[in-house]
């Protein structure tokens, strides 16, 4: 399992809002240890990132939990999640190309066409392909501020 810990921000019927620091004041980063989020967090610039996940761990607000999720479901939810759109884009660029073979702008007819089937893969893997990492939620005791990621 990847565990992150959160800080509870609100609490609703067998639901809670999660609070993740960024990644990279994970000591595990810090060390170089870290499963590369945090690397990944720097180049959007987000520093706090809020989630609602269902749940029926009995937490409170402001409360440290950790959240864990399988590895392999994970690895899954990104091939599915970014691997879909990137052949979509390579296909519909291939068509476009092919379709146009002979006509000035042939390459610009490639990148609109790619461009376009990438856009209608994206709505469509949300709506028809329910990949679901199932988040585990448990509650910590300690008390500090240092937000960890871990392999375990």
């Amino acid at each position: 399992m990847i565990w992150q810990v959160a800080r509870v921000i609100d609490t609703g019927a067998d639901r809670l809002t999660l609070g993740f620091s960024m990644p990279s004041t994970c000591s595990r980063c810090a060390r170089g240890q870290g499963c590369g989020a945090g690397l990944l967090s720097a180049l959007v610039m987000r520093s706090f990132t809020r989630i609602d996940l269902p749940s029926n761990a009995d937490a409170r607000v402001g409360e440290r939990v950790r959240v864990g999720v399988m590895a392999s479901r994970l690895a899954a939810a990104a091939a599915v999640h970014y691997g879909i759109p990137l052949l979509a884009f390579l296909s519909g660029a291939s068509l476009a190309h092919g379709l146009s073979a002979g006509f000035a702008g042939q390459d610009l007819a490639a990148l609109a066409g790619g461009l376009a089937a990438f856009a209608l893969s994206v709505p469509l893997i949300h709506r028809f392909v329910p990949i679901s990492v199932n988040p585990r939620i448990e509650r910590l005791s300690c008390t500090t501020d240092d937000t960890t990621s871990s392999n375990s």
